[in-house]
């Protein structure tokens, strides 16, 4: 119930945004940011709370908020950097600095607001990884249902619309221009599946080579991803998979973050999304892809991203789906 209370804050503050961004009045844009600041304050204060927080009374904060916590010193001081990014980002003099090297707009509540959030994700995986890592995750993992992966990624789709200013700033066509979505013409889908293939091939490449030379943590990770997706056992679900990761995350980061934040600072934060995989090589082979998702978004556009992106998933299920039946044909 929290989370869903969670999302549905982040995307009504990101269309609140968008609305004050159609205003173009400066005194709204200023109260904005100080919004921004203000959330940071309580971020703060919880820092705190778990820095000081006596160990014996650890337990009994925990029992209160409902979280397991193994390093209350590093949950605080992730909590406590995390409301210092959100207070830096808040300032204008911050993204006009940023804005040197980034094509970000220091003015715009819109880019303000993906700037926060940005860094609020790289604060979440630093609070995964502090706590147990990736142990701690194979041991707390929860396989989603076919709905969940579907709520997700229209969760992803609704951001990216309403991130670009749909019901606001722009129409359908504006939309679909700001999100680089374009028709697909039949040299661009060759190439497409050329990059498919070379995707697939370079997972399997560097997991093989990882398995090789730590055969312990690649099956762990092996163990988590049977946890995760071990229910989605037919052809069906697998593309339902391929279809919501691809859409939702490609619209969310090549077609409506790239453009804000660029194409390596979004790649970052494209691998940090899939934690799972924890600091491994995975996760180098996820944030690669995510480069050349972006170059295909600059190149080409978002819509030839999502076909390389589902196409990706779905082969990778296939093998996973013929993976028992091909190990029998070896025995």
């Amino acid at each position: 119930m929290s989370s869903a209370i969670e999302i549905i804050f982040v995307l009504c503050l990101i269309l609140l945004a968008n609305v004050i961004a159609t205003s173009r009045n400066e005194q709204y844009y200023r109260l904005f940011d100080w919004l921004l600041l203000a959330f940071n304050a309580p971020l703060f204060l919880v820092g705190v709370v778990f820095v000081l927080i006596p160990e014996e009374q650890v337990a009994l904060l925990e029992a209160g908020t409902g979280l397991t916590i193994q390093n209350t010193l590093a949950f605080g001081i992730t909590m406590q950097a995390m409301a210092l990014w959100g207070v830096l980002a808040s300032r204008r003099s911050l993204r006009e600095t940023l804005a040197r090297w980034l094509p970000l707009d220091p003015l715009s509540p819109v880019h303000a607001l993906a700037l926060l959030l940005s860094g609020y994700l790289v604060g979440n995986v630093v609070l995964v990884m502090t706590q147990g890592g990736l142990e701690r995750f194979a041991e707390t993992a929860v396989a989603p249902s076919v709905a969940a992966v579907f709520l997700q990624g229209m969760i992803f789709v609704m951001a990216a619309l309403l991130g670009v200013g749909w019901l606001v700033r722009r129409g359908p066509r504006e939309l679909a221009q700001r999100l680089g979505l374009e028709g697909l013409n039949r040299q661009q889908i060759s190439r497409g599946v050329r990059w498919i293939i070379i995707l697939v091939a370079l997972q399997w490449a560097v997991g093989a080579v990882w398995f090789l030379l730590d055969p312990e943590q690649a099956e762990l990770l092996g163990d988590i991803n049977e946890l995760l997706l071990g229910d989605f056992d037919t052809v069906w679900q697998w593309l339902l998979l391929a279809l919501a990761s691809g859409v939702g995350e490609e619209l969310l980061f090549r077609g409506a973050l790239q453009p804000v934040l660029g194409l390596w600072p979004t790649a970052v934060l494209f691998a940090l999304l899939h934690i799972q995989y924890g600091l491994t090589p995975i996760t180098l082979v996820v944030f690669v892809i995510g480069v050349i998702l972006g170059y295909i978004r600059r190149q080409n556009n978002t819509t030839l991203a999502i076909f390389i992106h589902t196409g990706y998933n779905f082969i990778l299920g296939l093998l996973a789906l013929l993976a028992p039946y091909l190990e029998r044909f070896v025995q």
